[in-house]
């Protein structure tokens, strides 16, 4: 891992390296993860009033960066071939040695407090699909549950390029957004809105994964038309109106501090769209933005069930000691061993093997 992280600070700290990635954006992944984590070491506790109950709104961010990428993808691919190889590779290799990884924790969990309970294997080999939302079982870790709506939106991309919509992108995005606030605020009286959202929890953000696809545009338009500028502006009322209605933000924070940070969120991406963001790209920031994925993924579960309070309990260290300076370093360098050793590899090996034969 270290020769793996010697090799990835020589990167150049310009706007995009070698393969055409907007640097930004990943010291923004690798932001909103380790606010992600720092929510959920504080959470329940009175740390959390710090203002890391605010970490709760990473996931929103995430959201924002996924419009944003997706139609960049959809553009640099040949096929909708590609682009769900791509995704597979980009997704699943990480995801499952999570779900592997999660499992062992949840049964150790059982054992700490001596619950006998049988293996949930069922549980186990479902969470595997990233689909068990569907498929009427939990989550095995606390973070999986947005893996599901990134998937409905891969998939909503996926029919818009195959069916050659793209070009009307713009239209069926606005038309989305109000569809979901006419759903939220019930403004036709529909009896069966709440359950739409409900079983279709990718309506619950679109906003912010149509406000990502109308930053792309602006940043990759040489003229841009007013309209984006206004649609950006209703993407950010839309999702703050919705706020009493979706997501779990609102269990922790609230609305007030969800405008502020989410209307934060709007203005480093117009930083960004501008060339004035910069500032935050550094070798911390894009480590964590390469490691963002394998971090969000991995780091509840054995955090808050053993490192957290065994630091804390057991060993009787001061909570900021336990949990930022012993806890936060093995969470990242879990997620670099897997990023570095398992995603990367491994995503290139099956990329190359279902591209080069198909």
């Amino acid at each position: 891992m270290l020769e793996s992280f010697s090799r990835y600070k020589t990167i150049n700290l310009n706007r995009t390296n070698a393969t055409n990635r907007y640097l930004e954006l990943d010291a923004l992944r690798g932001m909103a993860a380790l606010m992600v984590v720092l929510f959920h070491f504080t959470m329940g506790r009175p740390e959390a009033d710090y203002g890391f109950k605010l970490g709760t709104t990473g996931v929103d961010l995430f959201f924002i960066i996924s419009g944003f990428v997706i139609l960049m993808s959809i553009e640099h691919v040949k096929s909708s071939y590609q682009f769900v190889v791509n995704r597979f590779c980009r997704l699943y290799p990480t995801y499952w040695v999570a779900v592997i990884f999660g499992f062992i924790i949840l049964n150790l969990h059982y054992v700490k407090f001596n619950t006998i309970v049988p293996l949930e294997w069922d549980k186990f080999f479902v969470n595997l699909s990233m689909f068990q939302f569907y498929l009427n079982k939990d989550d095995i870790d606390g973070p999986y549950w947005t893996m599901i709506i990134e998937m409905l939106f891969y998939i909503f991309m996926l029919i818009v390029s195959a069916t050659k919509s793209i070009s009307y992108l713009t239209q069926i995005g606005a038309l989305l957004v109000l569809f979901s606030l006419s759903l939220v605020h019930n403004w036709f009286n529909i009896p069966w809105s709440n359950e739409l959202l409900s079983d279709i929890p990718l309506l619950q953000f679109v906003p912010l994964f149509f406000a990502g696809i109308l930053f792309y545009k602006i940043k990759t338009s040489s003229s841009v038309p007013i309209i984006y500028h206004f649609l950006i502006l209703g993407c950010l009322f839309a999702q703050i109106s919705m706020f009493n209605s979706v997501g779990r933000s609102k269990s922790f924070i609230e609305h007030w501090q969800y405008g502020v940070v989410l209307s934060l969120y709007f203005l480093l991406f117009y930083l960004f769209v501008l060339n004035k963001l910069s500032f935050i790209v550094s070798k911390p920031t894009l480590f964590l933005g390469k490691v963002s994925f394998a971090l969000y993924l991995t780091h509840q579960r054995i955090s808050l069930t053993f490192l957290i309070p065994w630091f804390t309990e057991k060993c009787g260290l001061n909570f900021f000691v336990a949990a930022f300076l012993i806890t936060l370093p093995i969470c990242i360098s879990l997620a670099a061993l897997i990023t570095f050793y398992i995603e990367i590899p491994t995503g290139k090996w099956i990329k190359s093997k279902l591209i080069s034969t198909n």
